[in-house]
């Protein structure tokens, strides 16, 4: 029985999108899908059934082991990879899995970690393009009333940007885990996957083709009903499956992606200054003793740091 040697945990809105398209070129290296979630099955399942991601959440994640195990018992890459970006945040759950499913090859864990506020902001934006219908400070205000009600971790903008105690479990609990800044990231895409090929040892000299690279638009919808429609692999599964025989894969992603810009709203949402001072004071002792177990990063993130690229 095969299983994952290689775990992309996270931070979800920090580039984790990006990382698993650019890996999967790789021949070397296998992520059958993105977000399986498996390892966090429990905490799926017991959504509330007030949240309205709850079915979406239901109809993509993998939530049975045969299922599971089907992604990779075929796979002959060095590397089989599950990328799941709500792992960092669920360390508790996740962890013991994965040493339930330790094969004889050693576990190697990749983490994304970007400016909190930013990342915050970010999952709130995707939110918005859905189901989000408060504004920012107010999703703030009712994320605790949301997770008492049972809504899942992703409308935690502040519990999944608050990294520490998770970063802490991971590296404790396993030998090879790399820690990557969002920031670095998107500063040297090229750099930083040379890094990663030589972590996980495969042929770092490798050349990814940057084209259509999580290339999603940006912005509120003005229809928040296309969109959903757009982003939903059950409503365009048959049109999806007729374009990609007559036209191909990347211009059907051409289509969707030029309808989805088309429904933009011109208008676009900022991050308050007063409000993002108020987060600061809030993420700077997480980030502090973040420092202190990640001295060879440069975590620049507090003062207003460096503003966020686009790319998720």
């Amino acid at each position: 029985m095969k299983h994952p040697n290689l775990y992309i945990i996270g931070a979800p809105k920090s580039g984790t999108t990006s990382l698993y398209q650019y890996l999967n070129q790789h021949p070397n290296i296998s992520i059958p899908i993105k977000e399986p979630r498996y390892l966090i099955k429990q905490s799926i399942q017991n959504v509330s059934d007030d949240d309205p991601i709850k079915p979406y959440l239901l109809r993509s994640s993998i939530l049975d082991i045969e299922s599971y195990n089907k992604l990779y018992n075929n796979k002959s890459e060095k590397i089989l990879c599950d990328a799941s970006s709500q792992y960092l945040y669920h360390h508790r759950e996740v962890i013991t899995q994965i040493k339930a499913l330790k094969d004889s090859q050693p576990t190697k864990i990749i983490i994304l970690l970007r400016n909190p506020i930013e990342r915050a902001f970010s999952n709130y934006l995707h939110n918005c393009a859905t189901f989000e219908d408060l504004d920012f400070f107010q999703a703030l205000e009712q994320e605790h009333n949301r997770i008492l009600k049972g809504f899942n971790s992703f409308w935690h903008y502040k519990g999944l940007s608050t990294y520490y105690d998770s970063v802490k479990a991971y590296l404790e609990a396993f030998d090879e885990v790399k820690i990557i800044l969002f920031e670095d990231f998107v500063n040297n895409i090229d750099l930083t996957l040379v890094d990663i090929f030589n972590f996980l040892q495969v042929d770092s000299s490798f050349k990814v083709s940057h084209f259509m690279i999580n290339k999603k638009s940006t912005g509120l919808p003005k229809s928040k009903t296309l969109n959903s429609i757009l982003q939903s692999s059950s409503n365009f599964k048959l049109t999806k499956a007729i374009l990609h025989k007559t036209i191909g894969q990347k211009r059907t992603k051409l289509i969707k992606e030029f309808i989805m810009r088309k429904n933009l709203s011109k208008s676009k949402i900022s991050l308050q200054e007063p409000l993002k001072s108020n987060l600061e004071s809030y993420f700077v002792e997480d980030i502090e003793k973040l420092k202190i177990i990640m001295p060879k990063h440069k975590i620049d993130w507090l003062n207003n740091g460096k503003t966020s690229q686009n790319i998720s």
